[in-house]
């Protein structure tokens, strides 16, 4: 996967092929504490565009699948927050190379399978994308950590009001 920024040609270190065809590529970064561990996060869909997600992205997702199916969708998202305790920053630029994802295996997936058929992401991208995403954000200074995914999960857990979720998820910096 390539993309091409400010004249300047990025390739990515790995591409995450997933079931329905979509393909996360992860690409080397350049900010945070680290930025040899930094990384950039694209995606693409079949026949569609090459895209950089946002959180509002799958948070919108999410909360389209909690109108469908809400006890489900809660207990994804509490096991996706669970992850954020688990997952670590890559811990030098080989670890970041090799870009290992542990959390978000087919079988630890499995049992959310049931929302895919709501929203436009499936279980696996979602999945796959904010275990990156919490690495990404863990890239930070430790006297000045990111808390942004943590944030925002725990306001969807405890359901607050769209206006609070809207806001966490847009926030910037």
């Amino acid at each position: 996967m390539r993309f091409k920024r400010k004249g300047q040609e990025h390739i990515s270190l790995k591409e995450i092929k997933l079931s329905d065809g979509t393909i996360i590529g992860v690409f080397p970064g350049s900010r945070g504490a680290f930025p040899e561990r930094d990384i950039l996060i694209k995606y693409q869909e079949n026949g569609k565009r090459l895209r950089t997600p946002k959180h509002i992205h799958w948070v919108i997702d999410l909360l389209i699948k909690k109108e469908h199916n809400r006890d489900l969708t809660i207990q994804f998202m509490k096991y996706l927050r669970t992850m954020y305790d688990k997952v670590h920053a890559f811990e030098n630029k080989e670890d970041r190379e090799k870009c290992f994802l542990s959390e978000t295996t087919s079988e630890k997936l499995k049992p959310f399978e049931e929302l895919n058929i709501y929203g436009e992401y499936k279980v696996e991208f979602i999945g796959h994308l904010i275990e990156l995403m919490i690495k990404m954000e863990k890239n930070t200074p430790p006297e000045k950590p990111a808390r942004v995914f943590k944030e925002l999960m725990d306001a969807m857990i405890q359901e607050k009001e769209i206006f609070v979720i809207v806001s966490k998820a847009t926030q910037i910096g």
